[in-house]
């Protein structure tokens, strides 16, 4: 009897352990969700402090000042930032522009399978003869949508918020790189399994596949643009740009890239050759995802593909793109530190082994 009160009692605790660890992920869900404008550009920062942490730690070895280090990878993080925005401002402004235009010429490129499906709509009218007047009429296009442009208003409308989240994610990427090592250091005394070594050294790995991954995006955006102004394609160094940043969402971004490369298509070219550039944008697509980028990285830095789908969609749900860009970097540092703390417990029970033997 004793014996089964017990086994119960085990059962009951760890029930309640499960029930506990559920409502905290639950309530720390809805604490990101709900501080977004504080919690994305803090955690942004945080990802690129990592990923720029050997540089400092480089500068260190060169003994630069900490101060002047963490100021000058601030700065040169934060001019990245903005040479992107500025470069990508034009193609954006102009997009938008673009929209209606765009939305006209591909409505008019799919009016041919508009009027087959309409005809495949008719004739299964006559058949069934079961359809109102009103439904039919319900059928007809809707030629006079059109598609909203945000204004100027609405764009100043949100400066204010943007302007507090670049003030989170400067401040605390700079005090992060600044007082990095006594944060690791801290977290060392105080804690059994995040270590210095086991903070420090993932840092390494994040960063070479950051950098890694930039470099090989940046190429393939640049043969899209090759291929696309081949094809005859316009506006191709638009669309290059587009392929170098959709390559940084796995999965998700090369395929809405495709979805809007094939609506481009639609637009720009007749017959089969309004296909191509998608088909050849995947081909190359899955060329780059299979060969090239598993070789340069490194099948050391591989992640599970369900845990990448997993994590892009919650992140991409929480935080939208930008939630996608981040996903990654974050998930191979948690792979990172949970390999190297695998590493140091069979180095430490090796360790133990040996001294036992040798008792």
């Amino acid at each position: 009897m004793s014996d089964f009160v017990l086994i119960e009692g085990r059962r009951t605790l760890y029930l309640f352990r499960v029930a506990v660890a559920c409502l905290g992920a639950c309530a720390l869900v809805w604490l990101l969700e709900t501080g977004t404008p504080v919690f994305l550009p803090l955690t942004c920062a945080l990802v690129a402090g990592v990923v720029f942490a050997p540089l400092v730690d480089f500068l260190d070895r060169l003994r630069a000042p900490r101060v002047a280090s963490a100021l000058l990878v601030m700065v040169i993080v934060v001019a990245a930032l903005i040479l992107a925005v500025l470069s990508l401002y034009p193609v954006i402004f102009d997009f938008i522009h673009r929209v209606p235009l765009l939305w006209a010429e591909l409505q008019y490129a799919l009016s041919g399978l508009k009027l087959t499906v309409e005809s495949v709509k008719e004739v299964q009218q006559r058949v069934i003869e079961t359809l109102s007047a009103g439904d039919q009429a319900g059928t007809a296009a809707d030629g006079g949508a059109g598609v909203p442009v945000p204004g100027i208003s609405d764009v100043l409308g949100y400066l204010p918020s943007i302007a507090a989240q670049i003030m989170v994610f400067v401040g605390v990427l700079y005090f992060f790189l600044l007082t990095r090592s006594d944060l690791y250091a801290f977290m060392d005394r105080n804690t059994s399994v995040f270590s210095k070594e086991v903070l420090c050294r993932p840092e390494v790995d994040v960063s070479r596949y950051f950098l890694t991954t930039t470099a090989i995006n940046a190429v393939f955006g640049l043969l899209v643009v090759l291929m696309l102004s081949t094809l005859g394609m316009p506006n191709a160094i638009y669309w290059g740009l587009g392929a170098f940043l959709a390559n940084f969402i796995l999965y998700l971004g090369p395929i809405s890239f495709a979805a809007c490369l094939l609506m481009g298509g639609l637009v720009a070219f007749d017959g089969a050759m309004s296909f191509a550039p998608a088909l050849i944008y995947m081909l190359m697509n899955m060329t780059e995802g299979q060969f090239v980028t598993p070789s340069l990285v490194g099948k050391h830095m591989s992640v599970n593909p369900l845990l990448v789908f997993v994590s892009l969609i919650f992140w991409i749900w929480l935080w939208g793109p930008l939630g996608g860009i981040i996903a990654i970097p974050l998930l191979v540092w948690l792979g990172q530190v949970n390999e190297t703390v695998k590493a140091l417990r069979e180095t430490g029970s090796r360790g133990s082994k040996v001294r036992a033997r040798v008792a």
